[in-house]
C-alpha cells in the first residue's frame, strides 16, 4: 500500500503508456518519467535534509510537479499539504501556521508572507539530477496529504489521508466506477482539493490508466470541450457550476463528447434541471458524492440508475460501510432521513493536531459526515442537505435541499439555495436565494406561487431574493453562512 510502488510496477508493465498530458507545456509524461521525476523530487527533498513527517507544503495551481512530489513524499515519508492559492494571505498564513512545513514550495507568479524555507517548485528536481534514494518505505498508515477543508465553516482543518486511505480509495473507485487502464480524465478540479486528486486522478494512476492537466488555472468551458474532445475522455469529474457554465457556452456540442462514458458531478448538489438538460442529448451525467475524510468516493450509479432514480447518488462502493442515524442514536427505516456515517479502510485516521474535531467525528471506526440522505427500498441513497441546514417550520423538518430541487426546476432559475430563519411564529421559516438566468423576469411572489404548487406550506420559503451570484468556496461549495449571518444583524 505504498503509492510510489504504483509507479514502479507501471514503469515496468506499461513503460511507455501516458500517465500525465500535460497540455500547458504540450507534454505526455509516460509512466517511466513519471517514476523517474518523482524519484528526483524524493532525492532533492533528501538532501534538503527533510525527515519522514515532515510537511511539504505547496502553493501552486495544478501541474506535473505536484504529481512528481506526491509520489516523491510518498517514497520517502514526508506529508504533502496542498494549499488553496485563492485564499488571501491572512487565511494562507494560518494555514502555514497549523501545519509548521519544513519546506514551502511556490509557483511563479504567487507570494505569502512567511519564514518557512521556500523553494520555486519548477526547479526543485531538474532532469539532470541524480536521483538515488536510500531510505525505507514508509509505513502505509502514516499521513501522505493533509487537505484543509475549511470554507463551509470558516475555520479550516487539516484532513489526514494516509497511503492507505488513498490506496483504498483508489481500489473502491475502480472496480466500483469499472475503471480500466485504456481511461482518460481530465482534472479540472484543483489539487488542494480532493475532487483533484482523489476522484480520478490517483484511481488512475494506480490502474495505470491516463489523466490530462488542462492549460489554465482557471475553468474556461471552450477549453475544458476541445480537451474532453481531443484527448477523447472517458470520464470527466466537475463540479455543478462548471456542468452549468459548458451547458450555456458555444462549445455544448453533444458530438464532441461521445467518448465519454461518465460525466460525475459532485461537490454540490446537482439540480434535477441540468441533468434533464445533458440527458436530453444522450450524455451520461449523474450525481457523486463524497468528502475529504472518506475518500472521496462513497456511492457509485450507472447512468440507466441516474436516470430511473433521479438525485440518486447510487449505492455503496465496494469496501465502504453506510448508517443512517436518527437523532435518537436507532438505524432510520426505508424512506426515513437520517445523518450519513461512513465506515471502512478509506476513511481519514482524523485531522492535523486536532483531537477534539477528530474525537467530535470519528467514533468506533464510524465518520460521521454532518451530511442527511435516505435510503430506498432497493438501496439506492439520496442527500437530503447537512443537518446544520435542516431547520424545524412550526414542528416540521424542511430539508433545504428538497426545496432547493423544486425552485431550480423553474425555467427561469439557474441556481437556488434556502436556509432556514427566526420567525416569531414558525420558529423558523425558509428564505431562498435564486440566481435568475434573464436578468428581470424573476420576482419574489411569482416563486413562491410556484413553490406553492409543488411543496408542503411548510416547507415553501416565506421570502426569495434574487441574487447575481451565491456566494462559494473554491471548491465550489454554496457558503450557506454567509446568506445566514446577514439576516441576523
Amino acid at each position: 500500500m505504498h503509492l510510489f510502488g504504483w509507479l514502479d510496477a507501471h514503469a515496468r508493465l506499461r513503460p511507455d503508456h501516458p500517465a500525465v498530458v500535460d497540455r500547458a507545456h504540450g507534454r505526455t509524461y509516460t509512466y517511466r518519467e513519471l517514476r523517474d521525476a518523482a524519484m528526483r523530487q524524493a532525492a532533492s527533498l533528501l538532501r534538503l535534509g527533510l525527515e519522514p513527517g515532515d510537511r511539504v507544503a505547496v502553493l501552486s495551481a495544478n501541474r506535473i510537479e505536484m504529481l512528481e512530489l506526491l509520489f516523491g513524499c510518498a517514497r520517502i515519508g514526508t506529508i504533502m499539504v496542498p494549499m488553496n492559492f485563492r485564499l488571501t494571505e491572512p487565511e494562507l498564513e494560518r494555514i502555514l501556521e497549523d501545519c509548521t512545513p519544513s519546506l514551502l514550495l511556490v509557483e511563479a507568479g504567487r507570494n505569502v508572507k512567511t519564514e518557512v524555507a521556500r523553494l520555486p517548485i519548477e526547479g526543485l528536481s531538474p532532469a539532470s539530477q541524480d536521483a538515488n534514494v536510500i531510505a525505507p518505505l514508509p509505513d502505509p498508515e502514516d499521513p501522505l496529504l493533509i487537505l484543509y477543508t475549511g470554507g463551509t465553516t470558516g475555520v479550516p482543518k487539516g484532513a489526514l489521508l494516509s497511503q492507505k486511505t488513498i490506496q483504498w480509495n483508489a481500489w473502491n473507485t475502480i472496480s466500483g466506477w469499472s475503471l480500466s487502464p485504456s481511461d482518460v480524465a481530465p482534472i479540472f478540479t484543483p489539487f488542494f482539493h480532493t475532487g483533484g486528486l482523489n476522484v480520478l486522478a490517483t484511481p488512475l494512476l494506480c490502474l495505470g490508466a491516463t489523466i490530462v492537466l488542462p492549460e489554465g488555472a482557471s475553468f474556461d468551458p471552450a477549453v475544458a470541450a476541445q480537451v474532453i474532445e481531443e484527448e477523447r475522455c472517458t470520464h470527466v469529474f466537475m463540479v455543478p457550476t462548471m456542468f452549468q457554465m459548458l451547458r450555456d457556452s458555444d462549445a455544448f456540442d453533444a458530438d464532441r463528447f461521445r467518448t465519454v462514458k461518465a460525466f460525475i458531478s459532485g461537490g454540490a448538489p446537482c439540480p434535477a434541471a441540468l441533468f434533464e438538460a445533458y440527458w436530453a442529448q444522450g450524455l451520461p451525467l449523474r450525481q457523486g458524492y463524497g468528502l475529504t475524510e472518506a475518500g472521496p468516493n462513497t456511492f457509485g450509479a450507472s447512468t440507466e440508475d441516474a436516470c430511473r432514480r433521479p438525485g440518486t447518488v447510487g449505492t455503496p462502493l465496494p469496501h465502504v460501510r453506510l448508517r443512517l442515524e436518527r437523532a435518537d442514536g436507532g438505524e432510520a427505516e426505508v424512506g426515513e432521513v437520517g445523518e450519513l456515517l461512513i465506515a471502512g479502510p478509506h476513511v481519514t485516521p482524523g485531522y492535523w493536531q486536532r483531537p477534539v474535531e477528530t474525537a467530535a467525528v470519528l467514533s468506533n471506526g464510524w465518520l460521521r459526515t454532518g451530511d442527511l440522505a435516505r435510503r430506498d427500498a432497493e438501496g439506492f441513497y439520496y442527500i437530503a442537505g447537512r443537518s446544520k441546514e435542516m431547520f424545524i417550520s412550526g414542528g416540521e423538518n424542511v430539508f433545504p435541499a428538497e426545496v432547493e430541487e423544486v425552485l431550480t426546476s423553474h425555467p427561469e432559475v439557474v441556481e437556488a439555495a434556502v436556509v432556514g430563519v427566526p420567525d416569531a411564529h414558525w420558529g423558523e421559516v425558509g428564505r431562498a436565494f435564486v440566481v435568475a438566468r434573464t436578468e428581470g423576469l424573476l420576482d419574489s411572489e411569482s416563486l413562491i406561487r410556484y413553490c406553492q404548487g409543488r411543496l408542503a406550506r411548510y416547507k415553501t420559503p416565506k421570502e426569495v431574493c434574487v441574487v447575481a451570484a451565491l456566494p462559494r468556496s473554491a471548491t465550489g461549495k454554496v457558503l450557506k453562512r454567509l446568506l445566514i449571518e446577514p439576516s441576523q444583524n
